[in-house]
């Protein structure tokens, strides 16, 4: 019984937004939105760039005109009931407020569902569409090459322009023992179809980071954490001589004499020199010097089983740190990758070299061929699951660059910790259609804690002040990273007097909230599928998971606890202020 109460209130609602045309203006909005944008951006020329560009800004705008919608329609359908006195027919009837509540929130969530599987097929659409295009539109320019031409084009591009025999591996022979040709319509196709296999490799695919340990070596094999605190020690004491100097110069600038000057610093101050000499070092630890090295650790991860002849991808980015913008400049830098006892069974051309300031990937086997009379296949990860990245620096300058350079690769965090930009090792998780469907599951989710939101504030506030903070509290969450600032400096002054940074009576109030604030809002915009999906990064199940046991069951439980509570406990009877009824 109380399930069909519970539906009768979701029908209600979906009779309300009908009513007012809500769900068909949302409908239009969509599709207007999703076939004028490709139409009205530019992208750099390439099949990535575009198809980039068309997931970003289409699912931008979708989640911001669902998002911006669910608060309204969400606050509007509570509030508005309340102020026409229609919702006092409904709690006479034998049903709990709390029901109510959460009738209003599915009736909100079924029309989000439709809504976003609307506009999210259509997205789809449009990216496979252009991604076979690209084949279909090499095919026509492929028509007037002749034969010889695209068994060429096939040759230089890795593509077998032969036939191979399945148990040999090896191309088949004719009666003259020269190898036999395969069909040219075939190969045609192949040829027609790498711009639609490159696009599919980098951006329409799941690709999943491998862990990284903490186990860095630098320099001459030591340990990254045992070298830091190694040159820490050694300049530590330097660097607090310095602050203390600095120190007695800015006393005597305020007229203290020289028997009134500081002899020592105090803990604070002691602390915050260790901080910055931490600080600077764990950044040259990132520099790797000419002949230099560095040499990282992964971890497989569990349950991933690859193939023979599977793959991985190594991302690698790194900077001269004489040299703070994009230039043509090329750099030696060799790459070797193998187990920890033979970090160096795969590795890079000799006198390759790099452009700085650009992600360069590079493929890297799960397994190689064997010496072994077995034959069978060595793993590039050791009987522990793990597998060394080395990185050498092999620079020797150009003819317009006099110097050889230092390479710096951000291999850790702005915490300090592992995982930075600089190497990143990554593996095939699964398809686009997958992983785009988790992140449409994780926009689902982010739809479900703003439709909480908006009946949240419509439980105890009219319409036009619930929509009005809804409003404030989604300008606040596009101001995390400032009010992260804020609570990293301790105030919320910018000025600096005599050298130390100004205070105000407000950051008493402000710092305690912003923390607060930070510690709501900032997981949820954690969880952010859009760039991993452009990157063609893996979203997991996992990842999923956690989103919705965050957003859902930590934010939107706890709005949905409190809104049905206060509107149990709201007064609903119907007054006048003519009548003096009560």
């Amino acid at each position: 019984m109380s399930r069909s109460k519970l539906m009768a209130i979701v029908f209600l609602t979906w009779k309300a937004a009908l009513r007012y045309r809500f769900f068909w203006v949302m409908l239009v909005m969509l599709a207007f939105t999703i076939g004028g944008i490709p139409l009205l951006v530019k992208d750099d020329g390439s099949a990535e760039g575009m198809t980039q560009i068309l997931i970003t800004y289409t699912l931008s705008m979708i989640t911001a005109i669902l998002g911006a919608a669910t608060l309204w329609v969400s606050a509007g359908s509570l509030a508005t009931e309340i102020e026409n006195y229609q919702l006092q027919m409904v709690v006479t009837k034998p049903i709990p407020r709390w029901q109510i509540w959460l009738g209003k929130w599915l009736g909100v969530m079924s029309m989000n569902f439709i809504l976003l599987l609307f506009a999210g097929g259509v997205v789809y659409g449009m990216v496979e569409y252009r991604a076979k295009k690209l084949t279909r539109d090499a095919l026509e320019q492929l028509e007037d090459r002749d034969d010889q031409e695209i068994y060429s084009i096939a040759a230089s591009s890795q593509i077998m322009p032969y036939e191979i025999d399945p148990e040999t591996n090896r191309p088949k022979l004719d009666d003259n023992e020269q190898p036999i040709l395969r069909d040219i319509q075939e190969v045609r196709k192949d040829v027609a179809g790498i711009e639609e296999k490159r696009l599919r490799n980098t951006v329409l695919i799941a690709r999943a980071s491998i862990p990284i340990t903490d186990e860095i070596r630098v320099g001459n094999n030591e340990k990254l954490d045992g070298w830091i605190e190694s040159l820490k020690q050694q300049y530590l004491t330097v660097r607090l001589r310095q602050v203390l100097r600095m120190k007695n110069e800015a006393e005597q600038q305020r007229g203290k004499k020289a028997g009134e000057l500081s002899q020592e610093l105090d803990s604070f101050e002691m602390r915050q020199a260790e901080i910055q000499i931490e600080e600077e070092i764990r950044n040259y630890s990132q520099v790797i010097i000419p002949d230099g090295r560095v040499q990282l650790t992964f971890r497989k991860p569990k349950g991933w089983k690859p193939a023979d002849d599977e793959r991985m991808i190594l991302r690698v980015y790194f900077e001269d740190p004489k040299v703070s913008f994009k230039n043509d400049n090329r750099y030696g830098l060799q790459l070797l990758c193998g187990p920890t006892d033979q970090p160096n069974v795969v590795r890079t051309p000799d006198g390759l070299t790099l452009d700085a300031r650009t992600r360069h990937e590079f493929q890297i086997p799960t397994s190689l061929e064997s010496n072994r009379e077995e034959g069978d296949r060595q793993s590039i990860f050791d009987e522990n699951g793990l597998v060394s990245v080395k990185l050498m620096n092999w620079d020797q300058g150009e003819p317009d660059r006099n110097y050889r350079a230092q390479l710096k690769v951000p291999f850790l965090d702005n915490r300090g910790r592992p995982g930075g930009e600089g190497v990143e090792l990554m593996y095939h998780e699964g398809g686009f259609a997958k992983n785009y469907l988790r992140a449409l599951g994780i926009v689902f989710a982010w739809l479900g804690a703003l439709a909480a939101l908006g009946l949240f504030a419509a439980s105890f506030m009219s319409f036009a002040m619930s929509a009005f903070a809804c409003l404030g509290v989604l300008i606040i969450s596009f101001c995390v990273g400032l009010m992260q600032d804020v609570v990293e400096d301790g105030t919320v002054m910018q000025t600096y007097t005599e050298g130390q940074r100004d205070s105000s009576y407000v950051d008493s109030y402000a710092v305690p909230a912003f923390k607060v604030m930070i510690s709501m809002i900032k997981p949820v915009k954690d969880y952010s599928p859009i760039e991993k999906l452009t990157e063609g990064r893996s979203i997991t199940w996992g990842e999923l998971m956690r989103a919705y046991g965050y957003i859902w069951g930590v934010s939107g439980l706890t709005l949905g606890v409190l809104g049905s509570f206060i509107l149990s406990r709201r007064q609903l009877a119907i007054t006048s202020t003519n009548g003096g009824g009560s």
